[in-house]
C-alpha cells in the first residue's frame, strides 16, 4: 500500500527557485539531444529528471475541513436496525391479515403461525455478526493491553465464528425438517458461493467488510476517522504510477466488499422470506419484487457513504492531480514535433510526446500517466474532479428517494404506506450525509481549482 506524509501545501518556495534556476540547463539539453540525435541511457534519465524538476509545478492540495464520520460500532448499529426494519416489513408483505374486519378470524396484523422461526432466528444472526463482531473489538480495544491485543482478537474471532455457524447449522437442520431441501439449498448456496468466489478462505469480510484499518482521532467536539492509505506528494513519475496502481486495487477492494455487503443484505431481508412462503400463500409479487429492489439500492448508498468518504476520495484525488491526463493529437497535426515518451519524465503542461506511433499532449498540471494507458485514463477522469464521483452517489440517493416518495403518494394499503415510510426513513441519514459530502467537495475543489489555474499561469510567465 502506497502511504506517506501528507502535503496539501505542494511544493514550497525554495523548490520553485531551483526550478527556475534549472529551467535553462533543462532546455540546453534537450537541445543537445535533439541536435545530436542520440543520447544514452544516463543522459535520458537526468533529462527526465531535469524536466520534471525544471519545468513542472506541483499541485498545490486545499487541506478538507474536518468532517465528522461514524465509527465501525455506529454504522454497524444502523446497519443492523435498518436490515431488521426491512426484513420485517418484507414478512409484513408477504404474511399481512386482513384484522379490521368485524367478521375476521385474524386477531393480529400477521399470521405469525404461518413464519418459520428458524429461519427468522438464521436472519437475525446473519445481519447481526458484524455489529457482535465490532462491538467485540471495539470493548477489546478498551480492556485489552496493546501486546495482547492481535492474540486476543484471533481468539475472539474463532470462537465467534464458532457459535455463529453452530447456530446457522442448527436452523438449518430444523428448516430441512419442515421444508423441502431445495429451498434450503437457495438460501445458502448463492451467498456462500459468492462470498467465496469474491473473497477466498479469508474470514475476515464475514464479520468485518470495511476495506482498510481505520484510525480514529479524537478532537474536541468531533471525532473523525483517518483512513489509510496516506498520500505521497511526489515528483517522481515511477513513483506516482505505483502509487496510483495501489490505490485503484485498494478502491477496487472496497468496491467489492460495498456489493457484497449491500447484496447479502437485501438477500436476507428480502429474497430469503420468499423462498419459505408457503405454497398456498398469495401475494402481490411486483410489490415485493420492488421491496427487495429499494431495500439493496438503499443499503448500496449506505455502504458506499461508509466506504468512500470525503478524505479517502480526497487522497484519490490528489493521486490523480499528479498523475495527470494525456490526450491524443489527430493524425493531421502529427507533424508537431514531439519527443518519446521516457517512464522517468514527469512531463509538465502542454508537452508533445510520441508513444506507439501515436502523439499525445499533457493535459495536466504535471503528467506521470502512460500514454494510452485506459486504466491511468479513467482513475484521472473519476477522481481528477472527485465531486463527480460525489455528485453521482447523491443522484442516486436523491433518485431513490423521490422514486419512495412518489409511491408513497400513490399508495392506500395500510400495509404499503407504511412499508414505504419506513425504508424512506432510513435513507434521510444516507442523503444528509451525501448532501454534506458533495457541498464540502463543490466548495473545496473550487477553490483548489483556482489556485491550480494561478499557479500555471505563474510558471507560463517565468517560462517566457
Amino acid at each position: 500500500m502506497a502511504g506517506g506524509r501528507k502535503c496539501p501545501g505542494g511544493r514550497s518556495s525554495a523548490s520553485a527557485r531551483v526550478q527556475l534556476n534549472n529551467s535553462s540547463n533543462s532546455v540546453s539539453t534537450a537541445n543537445a539531444c535533439v541536435g545530436s540525435g542520440v543520447c544514452n541511457v544516463e543522459e535520458k534519465k537526468n533529462f527526465g529528471e531535469q524536466i520534471s524538476i525544471g519545468r513542472t509545478l506541483a499541485p498545490k492540495h486545499v487541506p478538507i475541513p474536518t468532517i465528522p464520520a461514524d465509527g465501525q460500532v455506529l454504522f454497524e448499529t444502523r446497519s443492523l436496525a435498518t436490515s431488521i426494519v426491512a426484513a420485517s416489513l418484507q414478512l409484513l408483505n408477504l404474511y399481512k391479515t386482513v384484522w379490521w374486519l368485524p367478521q375476521s378470524y385474524n386477531e393480529y396484523t400477521m399470521n405469525f403461525y404461518l413464519m418459520d422461526p428458524y429461519l427468522i432466528i438464521f436472519i437475525v444472526t446473519m445481519v447481526a455478526r458484524q455489529f457482535i463482531y465490532a462491538l467485540l473489538c471495539k470493548s477489546m480495544d478498551v480492556v485489552t493491553p496493546p501486546r495482547w491485543l492481535p492474540i486476543a482478537q484471533r481468539i475472539m474471532r474463532a470462537l465467534l465464528l464458532t457459535i455463529i455457524i453452530g447456530i446457522l447449522f442448527w436452523c438449518l437442520y430444523y428448516m430441512s425438517e419442515r421444508h423441502n431441501s431445495i429451498k434450503v439449498f437457495y438460501l445458502c448456496y448463492p451467498s456462500i458461493s459468492i462470498y467465496f468466489l469474491m473473497f477466498g478462505a479469508s474470514i475476515g469480510p464475514f464479520f468485518d467488510i470495511s476495506a482498510a484499518p481505520l484510525y480514529v482521532k479524537e478532537d474536541r467536539k468531533t471525532k473523525f476517522i483517518l483512513e489509510k492509505p496516506l498520500h505521497n506528494c511526489s515528483l517522481n513519475a515511477p513513483a506516482i504510477r505505483a502509487e496510483v496502481a495501489s490505490l485503484k486495487s485498494d478502491f477496487n477492494q472496497r468496491l467489492k466488499r460495498a456489493l457484497f455487503a449491500s447484496s447479502g443484505s437485501a438477500y436476507l431481508c428480502g429474497i430469503a422470506p420468499v423462498i419459505f412462503v408457503p405454497q398456498h400463500l398469495h401475494f402481490d409479487v411486483s410489490w415485493v419484487v420492488q421491496h427487495i429492489i429499494l431495500i439493496w439500492l438503499g443499503r448500496l448508498g449506505a455502504h458506499f457513504t461508509q466506504t468512500y468518504p470525503v478524505r479517502y476520495c480526497d487522497v484519490l484525488h490528489r493521486a490523480a492531480l499528479h498523475l495527470g491526463k494525456w490526450s491524443k493529437v489527430e493524425r493531421k497535426n502529427s507533424h508537431l514535433p514531439a519527443q518519446s515518451w521516457n517512464d522517468a519524465v514527469l512531463w509538465p503542461h502542454g508537452s508533445l510526446v510520441k508513444h506507439n506511433k501515436e502523439i499525445y499532449r499533457s493535459e495536466g498540471l504535471c503528467t506521470a500517466a502512460e500514454p494510452g494507458n485506459s486504466s491511468h485514463y479513467r482513475f484521472y477522469i473519476l477522481f481528477g474532479n472527485p465531486t463527480i464521483f460525489q455528485c453521482s452517489l447523491l443522484s442516486l440517493e436523491l433518485t431513490l428517494v423521490a422514486v419512495q416518495f412518489m409511491i408513497l403518494i400513490r399508495t392506500t394499503e395500510w400495509y404499503r404506506v407504511l412499508s414505504m415510510s419506513l425504508l424512506i426513513v432510513t435513507n434521510y441519514y444516507t442523503l444528509f450525509r451525501l448532501t454534506r459530502d458533495y457541498l464540502i467537495c463543490w466548495k473545496v475543489y473550487r477553490a483548489e481549482k483556482i489556485v491550480q489555474e494561478k499557479a500555471q499561469i505563474a510558471l507560463s510567465n517565468n517560462v517566457q
